[in-house]
């Protein structure tokens, strides 16, 4: 079986910290988001064959994964334009003619701890057309909205709906058959533009094919604000990670953390969760619960729930939930 992740989004939600590398780049305990989601395919759902869709600033991520030799699997790319179709049925349209038989579409933004083999077993098993992981959410309504019988058959489906028919929601995780390209053809563009995903499994139950749900329990991530950059470190963190490889002196690290090679951390307190990417300097300072993305550096720094992007100086400062984008500086406050 075959698996496509979805990674041509802006991640405009991210901004600042996406203007000059794709979200899906942006590093979760030391490796970017894409690399644990295809980690997470090859090691838990045993799939080795991954066609990613690329599109906004798709030379990064072809450069960090190439054809995939380093990490033992198959890797192709299949490229969104800006000027096609948008919308994640859109998307999935794009690697038709690379599919002939079932084959598994995660988002590249989002990041499990359930094990996801068992949505595949469930979609064989039962023979479907379309096998969805939900998840029951509080807010429905800024998610695909899915109802379904006492047997977990879909009976609607529904994206963002204002009054929805149930609280679950879609999680990111599809196994589909080739079916589902008949269903996307006849689309039209919803009220924002794009051609939704939801819409075509909609039209898998309006023709009476078998429509499943499996309901998993674990934690699932949906990166798209920084909140949650600093949330899914913490997770990682905590579970699976602590390492300090670059070079501390007369310093407290607090576990969990992760300090990459060629950092210098001197006369500070790192930690906890606190995840710093290569080719950082911290000085005199404190952090706790943050994100420092490469090649910053940070002098009398006490900051905490913050994240700090790439070449950026921070001197002399005391923050909360401080957002530095990429390439900046700020002396005693000053931008």
């Amino acid at each position: 079986m075959k698996g496509v992740v979805l990674a041509a989004g802006h991640g405009s939600r991210l901004l600042p910290f996406t203007s000059f590398r794709p979200k899906h780049l942006l590093p979760v305990a030391g490796k970017p988001i894409l690399h644990r989601s295809i980690e997470y395919m090859r090691d838990m759902l045993d799939i080795n064959d991954i066609i990613i869709v690329v599109g906004y600033q798709r030379n990064a991520i072809i450069d960090y994964f190439k054809n995939g030799q380093d990490l033992g699997i198959n890797i192709s790319y299949v490229i969104q334009h800006t000027n096609q179709a948008h919308g994640l049925a859109a998307a999935v349209n794009l690697i038709e003619d690379k599919i002939s038989n079932d084959f598994v579409v995660l988002l590249g933004d989002n990041l499990f701890s359930a094990n996801l083999k068992k949505v595949i077993d469930l979609h064989t098993d039962s023979n479907a057309a379309a096998t969805l992981h939900i998840e029951k959410h509080e807010n429905p309504q800024r998610f695909g909205v899915v109802e379904i019988d006492d047997n977990d058959n879909v009976i609607s489906v529904e994206e963002k709906p204002k009054n929805p028919k149930s609280n679950y929601v879609i999680s990111g995780f599809y196994v589909f058959s080739p079916i589902i390209f008949q269903m996307i053809s006849g689309l039209q563009p919803s009220a924002r533009g794009e051609y939704e995903l939801t819409d075509a499994i909609q039209k898998l139950v309006d023709n009476n094919y078998r429509v499943k749900v499996s309901k998993i329990h674990g934690w699932r991530l949906d990166i798209g604000y920084p909140e949650d950059l600093l949330a899914v470190n913490k997770h990682y963190l905590s579970e699976k990670t602590h390492k300090v490889l670059g070079n501390v002196k007369n310093s407290n690290i607090i576990p969990p953390v992760y300090i990459a090679e060629d950092c210098e951390i001197h006369s500070s307190t790192i930690g906890p969760y606190v995840m710093i990417e290569k080719g950082v300097k911290v000085e005199n300072s404190e952090i706790k619960n943050s994100v420092i993305l490469e090649n910053s550096r940070l002098e009398r720094v006490f900051i905490s729930d913050s994240v700090v992007g790439t070449n950026s100086d921070v001197i002399g400062l005391k923050a909360h939930s401080l957002k530095v984008g990429d390439y900046s500086f700020i002396r005693n406050g000053v931008m």
